[in-house]
């Protein structure tokens, strides 16, 4: 009997289907109507609640050795006694194999939890009769902060004290993980293969690189460019237009670099009109020598819903706000055209600000490059020209020249990102093969049947042997202990007071 490899989605929300875009699975809106025999796993979103009717149907499906995976904090199909209360971080205590990519997720919603030891018991999995497996996640995804929510968060550190960002309060790479190893593990259970677009053009992870220009001199920025250049590393520039106004030209002469906008004035508004300004004079400004801007991100990191809407106005490829998204693959909040491109918050000043030494900075991003490598996920780091220390990424550009990463600019890698969202690929398997069928054969897809080991193949149409090659292993970094963990927390104060020092100083459109 062939059987798809699709997933049916119940109820989902626009926030569901936007990480499951950013993961790359193959997933259809079922029709609770008709037969759902055609998917191999469903996918329910408890933000809506299901009909008498529907639940026979999907009872039906579980009776028939369905796969569910039920996001709610109040379920219906998984039956096993659960606990609720406000969460601001859910902790990983219990080393599991599969869950140790996920040391923690931020949530700060009502959360349940079971007695299973995967992640404090947010997820665990129930048998149901003979192969049948309901997952559960006790989050309700429409009660998480909204994409303007932020929040000032700590990061872990083995080297001092942990830095701070003002970022978006929900952890969306661990919340991405979170779901695709629940799809995974479901799969895994009856032996078949969990497939998805791959994350990078090419087999290698992408490693980018970002500059925000905020009131750089020449000689900051021409030390950045020549360390660059010397490492043949491609890098995304956000300019500060007023802060170098009388010499703009001065960026037309970097090969290799792409020049996006962060705005006119460096300035923070919830002014639509504000908003709108500074933007357009920015704009209009590279105009005026030729810099055609294809990007930009917010001064501050700071998104809020008049610049959601003033971007609608403009025709920006892609955008970058830690306040929206970080730490993940590139993503499209629901409800907005622009495609986020997120980096890592902590940047060299974060550092400095924790009395960190030199060899200290290099090691904290030496440290986040291996973590992220390890986990073949996207690597994207920031720097200001006036803040000590960017020598140290002299060390970085070689690791990622030595360990052949994909280098692209934010532009192509929005335009990669757009291309793979456009392509479509179907799969199923039928006895010991798997056939897969796609208009594209210029992506990658990504293909596993255990936790620890994947492979790559092409896009294109072909049948292959059930049997998935190990090609690429992943290196599960160590859990941190609670402990640790337990200090994101720690003093609330100290984070507050930065946080009003940080709004104080901050410049107002």
């Amino acid at each position: 009997m062939r059987k798809r490899l699709c997933i049916g989605l119940i109820s989902p929300s626009d926030f569901l289907i936007s990480i499951l875009e950013s993961i790359g699975v193959w997933y259809e809106i079922a029709d609770l109507k008709t037969e759902l025999n055609k998917y191999v796993h469903l996918i329910i979103d408890g933000s809506s609640s299901l009909s008498h009717d529907e639940i026979l149907v999907v009872n039906n499906f579980i009776q028939q050795n369905g796969l569910i995976l039920e996001l709610s904090s109040k379920p219906t199909f998984y039956s096993k006694t659960l606990n609720r209360s406000f969460t601001k971080t859910v902790f990983n205590k219990t080393s599991n194999t599969e869950f140790d990519r996920v040391s923690h997720l931020d949530v700060y919603t009502t959360c349940s939890y079971s007695n299973s030891n995967i992640l404090s018991g947010l997820i665990d999995f129930e048998k149901s009769h003979q192969t049948g497996v309901i997952g559960f996640i006790g989050i309700d995804l429409a009660n998480l902060p909204a994409n303007t929510e932020s929040t000032r968060k700590r990061f872990l550190s083995p080297y001092g004290l942990y830095p701070d960002e003002i970022v978006n309060k929900v952890s969306l790479d661990s919340l991405h993980d979170i779901i695709e190893l629940c799809i995974q593990h479901l799969l895994f259970q009856q032996n078949l293969p969990f497939i998805k677009k791959w994350i990078s053009p090419k087999r290698h992870p992408v490693f980018g690189f970002r500059i925000d220009s905020d009131y750089g001199t020449k000689d900051s920025l021409q030390k950045i460019q020549s360390l660059l250049a010397l490492h043949a590393i491609k890098a995304t520039w956000f300019l500060h237009v007023q802060a170098h106004e009388n010499w703009l030209e001065f960026f037309k002469n970097m090969p290799d670099q792409e020049l996006a906008l962060h705005g006119y004035q460096h300035g923070y508004s919830g002014s639509f009109s504000d908003i709108k300004s500074n933007i357009q004079q920015g704009f209009s400004k590279l105009k005026e020598i030729d810099i055609n801007p294809n990007g930009f991100c917010a001064p501050y990191g700071m998104w809020n819903k008049s610049l959601a809407n003033v971007l609608e106005h403009f025709d920006f490829k892609y955008t970058s706000e830690f306040s929206t998204g970080y730490d993940s693959v590139p993503f499209y909040q629901e409800n907005f055209k622009n495609l986020q491109i997120p980096v890592h918050p902590i940047c060299t000043g974060s550092l400095s600000r924790k009395r960190y030494s030199m060899d200290s900075i290099q090691q904290y991003f030496l440290h986040i490059y291996e973590n992220k490598k390890k986990l073949f996920k996207p690597i994207i780091f920031y720097h200001h020209p006036l803040q000590v220390g960017f020598e140290i990424f002299e060390k970085i550009f070689q690791q990622v020249n030595s360990d052949q990463l994909t280098n692209l600019t934010f532009e192509e890698y929005a335009g990669f990102w757009n291309r793979r969202a456009q392509s479509r690929f179907t799969a199923s398997v039928k006895d010991d093969k798997v056939e897969i069928t796609s208009a594209s054969s210029s992506l990658l897809l990504y293909i596993s049947q255990t936790p620890e080991s994947f492979d790559l193949i092409s896009s294109k149409n072909q049948i292959l042997s059930k049997e998935i090659n190990s090609t690429f292993k992943y290196e599960t970094p160590s859990l941190p202990s609670l402990d640790e963990l337990q200090k994101l927390h720690h003093n609330r104060f100290d984070l507050m007071k930065t946080s009003f020092i940080d709004w104080k100083n901050r410049h107002r459109l």
